[in-house]
């Protein structure tokens, strides 16, 4: 994966470390590249990009369900540096999700930021593996810190809170505690809690 440039999560399937998944962002000052998320079967040898979204798209972060690994979720994020702006977000930003060990992949919708979305943060636990966190940068009214009780089927909205800092652009990052499924890290400038799933930061 020589021309992805920037890889932004690495997953290994706990029943076969042969199985790895690669986040890859690609290129921040031109498009293409290697860009989108990729599988490799033999401990890296080859390649198979599995989710490709296009050519200013790449893929910043992945879960796996910690109750079953053939289900995974990704964060797309669309992006493009320029000498005089930062394209940070587009149509193309979403989340993602395989039941198939990435084989096949469903853009989630329901409960969702409707317009353009920028960098993307995700979460899961081992306390609750039905609980999917997801923290958004988009428009005043949308962006925010979101919540999904049915494994990243539907999502609800918990506050408007993003990364902030120097920009969502540089963090946007989340950790959901392995016992507590309502006590959840976000990255900033200094670190931000949440010990109710959301609704206070």
């Amino acid at each position: 994966l020589g021309k992805s440039e920037h890889i932004g999560k690495i997953l290994v399937d706990s029943r076969n470390s042969d199985i790895v998944y690669v986040a890859a962002e690609g290129p921040l000052w031109s498009s293409g590249g290697e860009r989108g998320l990729y599988k490799t079967i033999d401990g890296g040898k080859t390649w198979k990009l599995v989710l490709q979204i296009d050519k200013n798209t790449g893929i910043t972060d992945m879960e796996f369900d910690p109750s079953n690994p053939d289900v995974i979720y990704a964060a797309a994020y669309q992006r493009r540096r320029q000498t005089w702006s930062l394209l940070a977000g587009g149509p193309k930003s979403g989340i993602y999700k395989s039941i198939n060990n990435g084989d096949s992949w469903s853009q989630i919708t329901a409960g969702l930021p409707k317009g353009d979305v920028g960098k993307i943060g995700l979460a899961v636990t081992t306390a609750n593996p039905k609980v999917v966190y997801a923290t958004i940068e988009a428009s005043n009214d949308e962006k925010g810190f979101y919540k999904s009780m049915d494994k990243g089927e539907s999502w609800e909205k918990q506050n408007s809170y993003i990364s902030g800092g120097t920009g969502p652009h540089y963090y946007q990052e989340i950790e959901a505690s392995p016992q507590n499924s309502e006590l959840v890290y976000q990255m900033d400038v200094f670190f931000q809690v949440t010990r109710d799933g959301g609704k206070n930061f």
